[in-house]
């Protein structure tokens, strides 16, 4: 049986393997309708011919359908993203045929390498990471240390970064004196196509969604209303792939928004009390608000917790946010100016101490800790109870949850 793909993900190769993923599948020459998961044995070091766009052809060794076994996430990304087949197949029966990138491929590969120009290898790969949400090239040991120190959101693009994003274009507007209806419409188009650029990764479009709703309430002479704006966010996601459900990326996501929406503020009012600095409540208050929202699904997914992360974030979230706005700007600009990204030097100064306060701290024997699994059900219940502490019964809100308790409902049929 002959398998004709175009390659549109490669992870870091092992000693012995890459893994790669694929779409515009056929099988002898019939399309098939679903992406596969291929495992490329290599034993020569070959893998650098396998590049993002490769359509390719193969006589797979052996293959299975993903759907005959139970996957619990984080492998539930096989239901979500359609991989419904894996291959293993031999570097030496593997047969390029052409490269066949899309737009926003060539776009991230431009990038990419223009980044390398300014920028040392790792923090090469950490910058795109970050603009991207690509984490596949990442060093392991980079990675783990992340996730070990409670700092891996940094590496995927979320609500920080199009924040960031948003507030870039905003100021640039404002100095140009663009109407609001017209900051409106250019923030949107160019939310809408770096959602494109991250292939519409949840936390882009929940963040883009909920930001452009942002703009969106004043001009109506509304009041901005975050957990209205974030379940609509959750309908859309829903309506175009309603298996994302089943994604941990999904949960992780709307998970941590909805505890900051609804913890943040109780708990700043109990800081205050304590008369400490304005900037470490603020950093203090939504790092625990985000570590409580998480514990337990970090907990049913990965049977782990972090107690290090509130510290890591209030460390280097405003460190990272100064990066990160260079690397952006300069990243944009070297679409036009590639020699621009040459100015980047100095921030790899920012992302290698970055990187040795995430080592440090994903190190320490007190930084993680292991727990039991816990029922399913029991996280809905954690969530009513965050609901009810973040007021959510008051006569001043009930009105606006009602798009909240729709996405709840349909999540909980959805699961269970």
């Amino acid at each position: 049986e002959q398998v004709h793909a175009r390659i549109y993900r490669v992870e870091k190769p092992t000693e012995s393997y890459t893994r790669v993923y694929a779409d515009s599948v056929t099988f002898d020459y019939n399309k098939a309708k679903s992406k596969i998961i291929i495992y490329i044995y290599d034993d020569l070091g070959l893998y650098e011919n396998i590049d993002i766009g490769s359509v390719v052809e193969f006589k797979p060794m052996n293959y299975f359908r993903n759907d005959l076994f139970y996957y619990e996430t984080p492998n539930s990304t096989y239901y979500s993203e359609n991989l419904k087949y894996t291959f293993t197949t031999d570097i030496d029966d593997l047969k390029y045929i052409k490269t066949d990138q899309t737009f926003a491929e060539k776009i991230r590969q431009v990038i990419k390498n223009n980044l390398n120009n300014g920028l040392s290898n790792e923090n090469g790969e950490y910058a795109y990471s970050a603009l991207f949400g690509d984490k596949d090239m990442l060093g392991d040991n980079l990675y783990s240390n992340f996730k070990l120190s409670g700092i891996a959101h940094l590496l995927a693009v979320s609500g920080l970064h199009v924040g960031i994003i948003t507030a870039i274009l905003y100021k640039i507007l404002d100095l140009l004196k663009v109407k609001r209806w017209g900051r409106l419409a250019v923030v949107s188009v160019f939310l809408l196509f770096y959602a494109y650029l991250c292939g519409f990764s949840v936390s882009v479009v929940r963040a883009s969604v909920m930001a452009i709703f942002g703009i969106l309430a004043p001009l109506f002479f509304r009041e901005y209303d975050s957990l209205s704006a974030i379940s609509f966010a959750g309908i859309i996601l829903f309506c175009f792939n309603p298996l994302s459900a089943f994604d941990v990326s999904f949960l992780l996501s709307f998970a941590c928004v909805v505890g900051i929406i609804m913890l943040y503020k109780p708990l700043k009012s109990l800081l205050i009390k304590t008369k400490l600095p304005n900037w470490l409540i603020d950093g203090f208050s939504l790092s625990l608000a985000t570590t409580i929202s998480l514990m337990l699904i970090m907990a049913y997914y990965f049977q782990n917790l972090n107690i290090i992360s509130l510290l890591a974030n209030i460390i280097l979230i405003p460190i990272f946010t100064i990066a990160f706005v260079v690397i952006f700007v300069l990243a944009i600009l070297s679409l036009i100016l590639p020699f621009v990204t040459y100015l980047l030097y100095p921030i790899n100064y920012i992302l290698n101490f970055i990187t040795i306060i995430a080592n440090l701290l994903g190190n320490l024997p007190i930084a993680n800790f292991a727990t039991i699994k816990i029922p399913y059900i029991s996280m809905f219940i954690y969530f009513g109870i965050i609901f009810v502490l973040g007021r959510l019964f008051t006569s001043k809100y009930r009105y606006k949850y009602a798009l909240t308790l729709t996405l709840l409902a349909i999540l909980f049929v959805t699961l269970v």
